[in-house]
């Protein structure tokens, strides 16, 4: 009797820790939410500009389920609504972690003009910035030159990179 009774009161004291850690993780993400949706949509706008320029800002959004990593597509206007292109936000996976791109097209080349990180959770994220990311933005690398020190994270992006060209290619035929 003595022995159910201890298993008895274990149990209990299990499951008041794991009801008090869902409540607090629930109340965490309560308070949180808002906020990393904010810091995520102002990550995007100077995303826009770092691509497009100062005056850039996002004129249309349109969510696509089309594709795999591809989620958005925004329509860039510049000065006097002049339209300047797309940027297509992509976000995907790994076993290394999550990340999510801003991809730019500009109307007069309709060709890739720039991409930046909105999210890099990746757990080797400076070396993929440092030495795969920034490379391929100043044009020094070749798209598919994955080896460099994160390559699961490279290929990934190369991904994301390589559909978020093709969902462009099939917006400029329309």
């Amino acid at each position: 009797m003595a022995n159910k009774k201890h298993y008895i009161i274990t149990a209990v004291t299990l499951g008041v820790i794991a009801a008090s850690s869902g409540a607090l993780i629930g109340v965490a993400n309560l308070v949180t939410r808002n906020q990393i949706a904010l810091i995520e949509k102002n990550k995007i706008k100077a995303g826009i500009v770092d691509i497009f320029g100062e005056f850039a800002v996002i004129s249309k959004e349109e969510s696509v389920s089309d594709y795999k990593y591809v989620n958005y597509v925004y329509e860039v206007s510049g000065d006097n609504d002049q339209f300047l292109g797309y940027a297509y936000r992509t976000s995907g996976s790994n076993m290394y972690g999550k990340i999510s791109l801003l991809v730019g097209f500009a109307y007069e080349t309709k060709a890739l003009k720039k991409f930046t990180v909105v999210v890099n959770e990746q757990t080797y994220a400076s070396t993929l910035v440092d030495k795969y990311i920034n490379p391929l933005n100043d044009k020094e690398i070749n798209i598919d030159d994955v080896s460099c020190g994160a390559t699961y994270g490279a290929k990934l992006v190369r991904e994301m990179l390589n559909e978020a060209t093709q969902a462009s290619t099939k917006k400029w035929k329309n």
